[in-house]
């Protein structure tokens, strides 16, 4: 699969990225990683899945996934995701 970037450039698929991103965001929500390791994997995974028939899908696609699987299981590192981006992407 390949991704768009914001900027129009094209990458690979490299699923690393999305549970490093998914690890920041629990450890700048106050957690530890091993605290919430479970929820990492599960939205990792569920993330997976919904992208594995893709043949290329957009940065933005992907952080809404992303956002809405951490919404429906852990709300505070959602909050801590956007507030990042509010502070550092804009």
């Amino acid at each position: 699969m390949k991704v768009v970037k914001k900027r129009g450039t094209i990458e690979s698929y490299q699923p690393s990225k999305i549970k490093k991103s998914l690890e920041k965001a629990a450890i700048d929500a106050g957690y530890s990683v091993e605290e919430k390791k479970n929820i990492i994997n599960k939205v990792y995974s569920n993330i997976n899945q919904r992208l594995e028939d893709k043949k290329e899908i957009k940065t933005d696609t992907i952080r809404g996934c992303l956002l809405t699987e951490l919404d429906k299981c852990e709300p505070y590192i959602a909050k801590s995701w956007r507030r990042f981006e509010n502070k550092y992407k804009k």
